[in-house]
């Protein structure tokens, strides 16, 4: 299997982690699967470039932690620009103002206002309720872009260790 196509599962389990964790905005109970699904795309992508491993020829050199690494890194970064994209469709198509209606509803909670008031004394809803509403969906995608890197750098590290072959040896 190509970094190319492992790269893109692992994106598919990225936006699946994504759109679950939109959906548990209104209902809850799906947070715990989003969360999962969102991990397990460390496995996912390591158990598939452990297997890509494999596949080289029984004369090739094998991976060190280093190659792995870096295999991980271009698999987790397809991954990270995939579900970049597919958060980019959800707010340009289907989101309709959705999070922004939850945030406002949230930041206007009494209990949350005076707990944000308790940590800061000059929190003003109105305030943050007005630079969220200013957010251009290009803003929003530049900054989920630049999260999705640097989360995929560091869950390139442990997809690393789950690439590692195992080695098998005979009695």
């Amino acid at each position: 299997m190509e970094i190319s196509k492992i790269g893109f599962y692992t994106g598919l389990c990225w936006s699946a982690s994504f759109l679950i964790a939109m959906y548990s905005l209104t209902n809850p109970a799906w947070g715990f699967a989003g969360n999962l699904i969102g991990m397990l795309s460390i496995w996912v992508a390591g158990v598939q470039l452990r297997a890509f491993q494999m596949l080289l020829p029984a004369d090739a050199q094998p991976w060190n932690m280093s190659t792995r690494w870096q295999k991980s890194i271009m698999v987790q970064l397809l991954a990270a620009v995939l579900c970049t994209f597919v958060q980019y469709i959800y707010f340009r198509f289907v989101d309709g103002g959705r999070l922004l209606t939850i945030m406002t509803e949230t930041y206007n909670n009494p209990a949350f206002v005076e707990s944000m008031k308790e940590m800061m004394p000059e929190y003003k809803p109105e305030m943050v309720l007005d630079m969220l509403s200013q957010i251009s969906l290009t803003s929003l995608t530049m900054n989920f872009l630049i999260i999705n890197v640097l989360l995929a750098l560091l869950l390139s590290v442990p997809t690393a260790f789950v690439a590692k072959p195992r080695v098998i040896t005979k009695n």
